[in-house]
């Protein structure tokens, strides 16, 4: 995949619209293009993962374990940014992933967010606020009625 391809791809997801172009292909020079086969786990609660993913096509199950039961998210939307966390911080899943379809994804490293956030500081203090503002409607969501659809942030 091309260099601007990806970029581009990253500039679908309303995550990256902190980042200009060029820190976008920054990025892109940097990230991984994936593919999974149905079934498979992406990755576990509890588990400490290196990045975050954008979905390009496909569908991923995010399930949450809680006290009382099992609360599932579907994501269908290609742009959405899966564990945009994990961009700043070794922090643990709080969800399971699972591709429900075949999944074709781009893997972006931490390292590499945290390389640009150095450069452009104005980068990391957007992406902070960013966060913060979607942690809410992300536990929001996790906790209405258990199933939904997780859209593009």
């Amino acid at each position: 995949m091309e260099l601007d391809e990806t970029a581009h791809i990253l500039g679908s997801a309303d995550f990256f619209a902190i980042c200009t172009l060029e820190q976008r292909r920054m990025l892109a020079f940097a990230s991984e293009l994936t593919s999974f086969k149905s079934g498979k786990t992406l990755f576990i609660a509890g588990e400490i993962t290196s990045g975050a993913y954008v979905l390009i096509s496909g569908e991923l199950v995010l399930i949450k374990p809680t006290d009382s039961k099992e609360q599932e998210l579907h994501v269908t939307e290609p742009g959405t940014v899966i564990g945009e966390l994990a961009l700043i911080a070794k922090h643990p899943r709080r969800a399971t992933a699972t591709c429900k379809t075949d999944v074709e994804l781009l893997f972006v490293p931490r390292s590499a967010f945290a390389k640009l956030m150095k450069q452009f500081p104005d980068v990391a203090a957007r992406a902070a606020e960013l966060i913060r503002s979607n942690i809410g409607k992300y536990v929001g969501a996790l906790q209405s009625t258990g199933v939904g659809a997780v859209t593009k942030r």
